[in-house]
């Protein structure tokens, strides 16, 4: 299997046409030896930057060369450097975001509704006014790549298109194009979807032009997400990278929902954070060592390759500081690459999303709650859209507050359940869009509760842990549900407030307690399907309480009694299993690193953190015959089907064979 090389820097050059000498103190045996020290094996390198500019001798837009270029074939002479010293080096260039296109061709700006472009005005910062790939910037951007193509003839190792998103426009070919379709420009989730289907083309368009000139170079389109939204143009790209830069929009939740979603799609992933303090361009900041090593080795617990982004400064010459930060990770990733590549997820569960298929990177608050409390109690998990059907390798299937299907899932999951597959559903989750649940929940739904918040009793094995006939506030209103057969059984129920807060109506601060009146369902289980009346996982996302975890938590207890492990590390540890079946054993990847929100914005690690003496105990379908710690072999004595890790210090990786 060839896989692509684990060690990346994605280099960013977005230059201003203002800056003097540009690349001038390019130095191309300085280049690669600062990477070859630093156990980089990959480097994206610029044709073309969100400036607009080209960093290479073009026949076919000379206008568009970098006015001050010193290095006047800078890209070209980067990548016969990194050739020669066996580091692979694909292109980059821009898509949607390019300041001189935009400003000399204002015609091909994506349009809103109103007709203004989008993005900033031209008299500010910035260069966001995206272009529409529908207009006449096709015929610029074919021109662009097939000299691209033409001058890399023979080495050409791949291309990375940025900025190729779902903007939703009504320019000059969108509008009477949707017009000739009879959609309704009125209609935004119309426009949207018309907008996806040309951008889905243009993927297509551009993949056929690019393979004429190589049929095995990667070609990877980034819309900084992987999701839903892109299972329909996959087939355009040979592999997915997963921007997700934690100080950036994208915050620690990010990459493990991505994750978990883009590994089901066949296709091999590159994990992409930055060696930045905060966000892309903030060139003269260096990230945090135990923040970098438990994002590239979060990665690696996925089975992918990493990529860490950085910017070239102006003048050619790279940050040495920058490399020996980059040193430092990439020095262990490389002795870790046998226990971590090829490998394949070892999951117990499916998550069904509800992400939309419309939008990147509009992650529903459910979906964040719900990954952050899974992985605190370490179930392995995948996530899938919902054009699912076959969810037959899963024990337990998860089904997220706000997911509304429709009758082919609803069929689909009753299949499921009747094979001998187990369900936790939450609120609206798995309902269609008349509010009726699947057949297999024999459960029925009267609508929202309109006195809320209301309170959970602790009563009976869903509540173990918590204190007994206590009652424990649920924040976000529920729905009324009741059985809808003999079968189904009230598992967990609830009491209403003295009245809803409203009005002259309110008691204290925040909400009216409980009137301590008659019960009614609050959690229905009928054989392996449990029902939540409240929204459990976007309560969580809000304001985390404990006692939902708690519940969740037993809840898996009950519908999956073998979990593929539990450990006695804190929550803040995860745990992710992986297999290399024809080596004959399950690694498990253990990440001991805690982000702290120190400042208003973002999610700090200033220091790995060291656990000792975790025990794991594990229920894989086959015996342990033995473990170690890995790369350096240290033997771990088994009892039974536990072992007990003596030290984790940030990331451990143990061997079991099996």
């Amino acid at each position: 299997m060839n896989l692509l090389p684990a060690r990346q820097i994605h280099l960013d050059f977005h230059t201003s046409g203002f800056i003097p000498n540009v690349a001038e103190n390019f130095d191309a045996e300085s280049f690669v030896r600062t990477f070859k020290e630093a156990s980089v094996n990959s480097v994206t390198v610029f044709a073309r930057c969100h400036h607009g500019y080209l960093y290479y001798q073009s026949k076919a837009n000379p206008e568009r060369i970098h006015p001050h270029l010193q290095q006047k074939n800078l890209m070209l002479d980067q990548i016969d450097a990194l050739h020669a010293a066996g580091i692979r080096a694909p292109v980059y260039t821009a898509i949607q975001w390019d300041r001189y296109t935009a400003e000399n061709n204002p015609d091909w700006l994506v349009r809103k509704p109103n007709g203004e472009h989008e993005g900033g005005p031209f008299t500010e910062p910035g260069f966001y006014q995206s272009l529409c790939v529908n207009t006449g910037y096709w015929r610029f951007i074919e021109t662009h790549v097939r000299e691209l193509c033409t001058l890399l003839k023979g080495r050409m190792d791949g291309f990375f298109f940025d900025i190729a998103n779902i903007r939703p426009c009504l320019c000059y070919k969108c509008l009477p194009m949707m017009r000739e379709k009879g959609l309704d420009v009125n209609d935004d989730i119309a426009i949207r979807k018309f907008t996806k289907e040309r951008v889905t083309t243009f993927k297509q368009r551009l993949s056929a032009l690019v393979r004429e000139y190589s049929d095995d170079c990667t070609i990877f389109y980034n819309a900084g997400h992987i999701g839903p939204c892109t299972k329909t143009s996959a087939n355009s790209y040979s592999h997915f990278e997963l921007e997700s830069l934690p100080a950036g929009h994208w915050g620690y939740l990010h990459f493990p929902i991505t994750a978990r979603y883009a590994r089901t799609l066949g296709k091999e992933c590159i994990g992409q954070t930055g060696k930045f303090h905060t966000d892309w361009g903030d060139f003269h900041s260096i990230k945090n060592q135990a923040a970098l090593e438990f994002e590239i080795f979060q990665m690696l617990s996925y089975g992918f390759a990493v990529s860490i982004g950085d910017q070239l400064e102006p003048n050619g010459v790279i940050n040495p500081v920058t490399y020996k930060l980059i040193k430092s990770v990439y020095s262990r990733v490389a002795q870790y690459e046998e226990w971590t590549r090829p490998s394949i997820a070892v999951t117990e569960a499916a998550v069904i999303t509800s992400e939309s298929i419309l939008h990147e990177a509009k992650i529903p608050d459910s979906m964040m709650g719900l990954t952050q409390m899974l992985e605190e109690l370490a179930l392995q998990f995948d996530i899938l859209d919902t054009d699912t059907r076959d969810l037959s390798k899963y024990k337990l299937v998860i089904l997220l507050d706000d997911l509304v299907i429709n009758t082919g899932l609803q069929k689909s999951l009753d299949a499921y359940v009747t094979a001998g597959g187990a369900i936790l559903a939450c609120y609206k989750g798995g309902s269609n869009p008349a509010g009726e649940y699947p057949t297999c929940f024999g459960t029925v739904s009267h609508g929202e509760n309109e006195n809320h918040p209301d309170f959970i009793i602790a009563r009976g094995p869903i509540a173990a842990n918590l204190e007994q006939e206590s009652e424990y506030v649920m924040y976000k209103p529920g729905l009324k549900i009741a059985a809808s057969m003999p079968e189904t059984k009230t598992i967990l129920e609830a009491r209403a407030p003295y009245f809803p807060r409203k009005g002259e109506y309110f008691c204290s601060h925040k909400y009216t307690p409980s009137g301590k009146g008659e019960s009614y369902p609050a959690v229905l289980q009928n054989g392996n399907v449990i029902l939540f009346g409240h929204p459990i996982f976007e309560q969580y996302r809000h304001n985390a309480p404990k006692w939902c975890k708690t519940l969740i938590d037993n809840t898996l207890s009950i519908l999956l009694p073998n979990r593929l492990v539990r450990h006695s590390g804190p929550s803040t540890m995860k745990v992710h299993l992986m297999q290399q079946p024809e080596k004959g054993r399950i690694i498990a990847h253990l990440l001991s690193y805690i982000p702290v929100r120190k400042s208003a914005t973002i999610d700090i690690i200033e220091e790995r953190t060291t656990l000792r003496h975790v025990r794991l105990e594990f229920c894989l379908g086959k015996d342990i015959k033995s473990a170690k710690i890995v790369p350096d072999g240290t033997p771990l004595k088994l009892e039974g089907n536990a072992i007990v890790v003596p030290k984790v210090d940030g990331y451990t990786i143990v061997e079991l064979s099996v």
